[in-house]
């Protein structure tokens, strides 16, 4: 019997800026955001499971929200 397998595909950038959206509380994590640089293409993506992030981190990211912060040792 065939077995079917789904995936999801995450792409790795450096963040640039981070900011907090407009009409969210100062330190609600769901209202933090970030550019982030993917290879000269810059996008809007949530921080909301990364409180920790800074700029200059490479972070994770899949359908805009970023997942985790990684290094050259990995995630």
């Amino acid at each position: 019997m065939a077995r079917e397998f789904s995936m999801c595909l995450a792409v790795a950038g450096r963040i640039v800026s981070v900011h907090v959206e407009a009409g969210a509380a100062h330190d609600d994590p769901l209202g933090r955001c970030a550019e982030v640089d993917f290879g000269g293409v810059r996008q809007r993506v949530s921080l909301a499971c990364l409180e920790d992030a800074r700029v200059g981190d490479r972070v994770l990211v899949h359908v805009g929200l970023a997942l985790c912060v990684v290094t050259e040792q990995g995630p």
